[in-house]
């Protein structure tokens, strides 16, 4: 059942996908932070992720941001090869300067991952993450959190699953992996329950759960891993990631269970936890929250994933023969 899931999903993936025309190279990303926290500048960040997809509508006037302005917002080019980040276009929710996700300097002298300070945060003198932490993560960090950003809104979808796709970055990496200090929390609330976690476990997802290993400065060493597989490190120096983060997440599909036909739920969120120095990020696919289909719109669905490709195939069997000509 759950294989079927995954054919399904990523059948309709490729329909969302083609509307956002993705692209597989690697040009540095380009972050448009949120200019101000109002439902307009939230409303923008939900369409970006569950706008026009296919069997899920998000309900008008219900977006909600709350945290520090530029810590969020939208961004191109993430780039999915081998230095790109994973996720080429989406939304980033950050306890720090969103720009620090790719190569634009976060403060003075800053530079792709060419320092082994902190980047934003409060060592950040241009924008200052004050934002304070949230309760809403009193499940996921006990004593506390701060530079909380949070995106809701309330949504409707025609299907019993809802998916997304998800990229979790930190500066955590390696330094505090296995140290004993608790690092930095995110969450994917729907109707109240988080579902931000492990494949395939019930643990949440953090520098904490997915790594290979540490304490170290440097590359990943491999002591006390974890779910090394799900892991990207990028120390450092080593410009492994065009990316001033230290590690990240593969991309992680999420599925979640929602109630058909009716009003739910979701807050995305993520917060530095108990410091307010070495940042994280969420990088949130653009327009992969999804509602599964039932068998029936499924097979409306491929079809219509079938027609796309054959009207492209011989658009570009036209365009070929008309150059050749």
């Amino acid at each position: 059942m759950r294989d079927l899931m995954f054919v399904r999903l990523t059948a309709i993936r490729l329909l969302a996908i083609s509307a956002v025309s993705l692209s597989t190279a690697f040009a540095g990303p380009v972050v448009t932070p949120l200019s101000d926290g109002s439902p307009a500048s939230a409303a923008t960040l939900a369409n970006m992720v569950a706008g026009a997809t296919p069997g899920l509508s998000v309900v008008p006037d219900s977006s909600l941001y709350t945290g520090a302005f530029t810590a969020s917002g939208t961004f191109t080019a993430g780039g999915t090869g081998p230095t790109g980040l994973g996720i080429n276009t989406g939304v980033v929710l950050s306890t720090g300067d969103a720009r620090f996700i790719g190569s634009s300097a976060a403060f003075p002298g800053d530079s792709p991952n060419k320092s082994t300070t902190f980047t934003a945060g409060i060592g950040n003198v241009l924008t200052p993450n004050l934002a304070s932490g949230s309760s809403l993560f009193n499940s996921l960090a006990p004593f506390g959190t701060a530079n909380a950003s949070i995106l809701s809104f309330e949504f409707v979808p025609q299907g019993t699953t809802l998916t997304l796709q998800l990229v979790f970055g930190s500066e955590d990496y390696n330094d505090l992996v296995n140290s004993g200090f608790p690092t930095d929390v995110f969450g994917v609330f729907v109707n109240g329950i988080n579902y931000a976690f492990v494949p395939g476990t019930a643990t949440p997802i953090s520098a904490s759960s997915i790594n290979c290993g540490g304490p170290t400065p440097g590359l990943a060493n491999f002591v006390g891993a974890q779910n090394c597989g799900l892991y990207r490190d990028n120390p450092p120096f080593f410009d492994l990631i065009d990316s001033e983060i230290d590690g990240f997440t593969v991309p992680i599909d999420l599925l979640i269970p929602v109630n058909k036909g009716v009003v739910n739920t979701i807050s995305i969120g993520i917060a530095d936890n108990v410091d307010s120095s070495g940042d994280s990020a969420l990088l949130l696919a653009g327009l992969s929250i999804l509602a599964v289909p039932e068998p029936s719109t499924m097979a409306l669905l491929i079809a219509a994933l079938t027609g796309i490709s054959a009207t492209s195939r011989r658009r570009r069997h036209l365009l070929f023969h008309h150059r050749r000509g």
